[in-house]
């Protein structure tokens, strides 16, 4: 389990973890047609439109210049009537998100190839009221069909058809993190910049296989598959025009051979990418070396990284790259390497990596989850000697040594962030509770979930959180549910950590009693409510259990 993302920027002290984002984000009205409907939040954060006495929806007219954009974003065709007119520069943002709240995609393009200003950022210009439903910026909004139009197709072909007036040098994609298909669709601006003449197998993979081992035929499958997929697109966009440079600003997840090939494309057109999140893990068909990163993207901008590999420290060539690549990342605020390092497969990864960490004085986020780090730790811990506020250690399989070696960690008390959940930690109870102590003025997360603790350990555990002045999430999750009375006085004590915000104490279904799934499912919804039930008596209704 995880209790926040390590590649995510977290304010542990302003954040409330029970607020849903996208309930929480949203104004408190709604756009239909000509009108703008009041809504109201409960006190449990749902949304809902207000209503008069008489049960009507309660609404109010549009501002007159929202009305006036409205009738000039839906269509088209007004807007290129206007090419000869100054329009304020300051006025295009507010017409672009008009025109993304009418779903008029041809007006987005528009806009975007005559943009007036050196800097977009995509996320700003997003309707508030889509907060949560444009996320997805490749789904479809004209159609649910595979297929169907996206809004990132409008600006897409908008940057493709880059005007010459237009002053567009920057544009930021970043903030779509649930957006898998991101970075695969603009890793293929190069290509779509392309003439359809030059776009042959032979001559893009001799371009390509400068920075990374991929084959003749899988280029040649890799341009028919684009060729297939923009059969349609490309009558829209003026291919080989000069144009930019235009630097595309996105987070980069190097898991799909489109993205890596695409960046490497980047100096035969005319878009850069720069990224500052890059998640990476192997690719079929495509040998991405690690180092590959820090030539296709400037390694000055990353500030995150994730690599995902079970069988790097298998080849030691592979393993050495990877230190190389860190090594080469001044600005590394966040490493994660979940299911990378094992020492069982190469016995010094771990102090190897602790040589190549120390050279990173802006590290604050570490991710180990899933790692083989068995009476290791220690060595990796005396060589962190930065900032580090996150520490992930999940299914690490500790031992006492290693526990102990984190209770002596000089750097322990200024952890907000501590995960140790799936390691067998059932005879190190006072070294856990001792972490605890030792964090109390600092952790705000803390997990020891499915650590095979009995219900009396949990609560001993709980009983130290209690001193914690700061602690919002508590993760003691257990592989069978506690028995009712032994719940209780669990629950009892989390009733007395005064900041906490959120239980993480439910076993998965299956470890509910039940012949079929859904009687489990049904189990532990019951369970689940019984503790919500037992903490609204015990006065701490604002606890989530989950």
């Amino acid at each position: 389990m995880s209790l926040t993302d390590v590649m995510d920027e977290v304010d542990y002290g302003r954040h409330n973890f029970n607020e849903n984002e996208a309930l929480t984000h949203h104004p408190l009205w709604m756009t239909e047609s000509h009108f703008r409907y009041n809504l109201e939040r409960s006190e449990g954060g749902q949304l809902g439109i207000q209503k008069d006495a008489e049960g009507e929806p309660i609404c109010s007219p549009r501002l007159l210049k929202e009305l006036v954009m409205q009738r000039v974003v839906v269509r088209p065709s007004r807007m290129k009537k206007l090419d000869g007119f100054d329009i304020p520069s300051d006025l295009y943002p507010s017409l672009l998100t008009e025109a993304i709240m009418q779903r008029s995609l041809q007006t987005v393009s528009y806009l975007v190839s005559n943009w007036p200003n050196t800097d977009l950022d995509v996320y700003s210009v997003l309707p508030p009221e889509d907060f949560g439903t444009c996320q997805q910026l490749t789904t479809p909004f004209e159609s649910p069909q595979p297929g169907g139009l996206t809004l990132l197709d409008s600006f897409m072909v908008g940057l493709l058809n880059h005007k010459s007036h237009s002053k567009l040098k920057n544009i930021n994609f970043s903030g779509f993190k649930h957006d898998r298909k991101l970075s695969r669709e603009l890793a293929r601006l190069p290509i779509l910049w392309m003439k359809p003449s030059q776009r042959q197998g032979k001559y893009l993979h001799r371009l390509v296989s400068q920075t990374m081992g991929v084959s003749e035929e899988k280029m040649e499958r890799y341009v028919n598959r684009i060729n297939e997929i923009y059969a349609n697109f490309d009558h829209y966009v003026k291919h080989g025009r000069e144009i930019g440079p235009i630097t595309i600003m996105f987070n980069c997840k190097l898991t799909l051979d489109d993205v890596p090939i695409g960046l490497a494309l980047q100096s035969e057109s005319p878009f850069r990418y720069i990224c500052h999140r890059v998640w990476t893990e192997p690719i079929s068909d495509v040998d991405v070396p690690l180092t590959t990163i820090t030539e296709i993207l400037d390694p000055m901008n990353i500030t995150h990284l994730q690599v995902e590999d079970p069988d790097l420290c298998s080849d030691t060539s592979r393993w050495n790259t990877l230190l190389e690549t860190i090594h080469r990342l001044p600005s590394l605020r966040a490493l994660s390497l979940p299911n990378t390092v094992h020492v069982n497969l190469h016995a010094n990864a771990a102090h190897e990596l602790a040589q190549t960490v120390k050279s990173l004085p802006g590290l604050r986020r570490l991710n180990l989850g899933s790692c083989n780090l068995k009476d290791s730790l220690g060595q990796l811990l005396q060589n962190l000697n930065g900032e580090v506020n996150y520490l992930s250690l999940s299914d690490c399989r500790l031992s006492k040594g290693d526990v102990e070696a984190l209770l002596e960690w000089p750097k322990l008390s200024q952890l907000q962030e501590l995960n140790l959940s799936r390691n067998n930690l059932q005879n190190m109870v006072p070294e856990v509770v001792g972490l605890i102590g030792k964090m109390a003025d600092s952790v705000v997360c803390f997990s020891s979930s499915f650590s095979s603790f009995t219900p009396v350990a949990i609560q001993q555990v709980v009983s130290k959180c209690r001193e914690c002045k700061h602690l919002k999430i508590l993760g003691i999750q257990s592989f069978v549910p506690p028995a009712v009375d032994e719940l209780k006085g669990i629950l009892d004590d989390c009733a007395n950590i005064p900041t906490l915000q959120r239980c993480i104490l439910l076993p998965e279904a299956y470890a509910f009693p039940g012949s079929q799934i859904s009687q489990r499912t049904t189990n532990r919804e019951e369970f689940g409510q019984l503790c919500t039930d037992t903490l609204r008596q015990l006065g701490r209704a604002d606890v989530e259990v989950e």
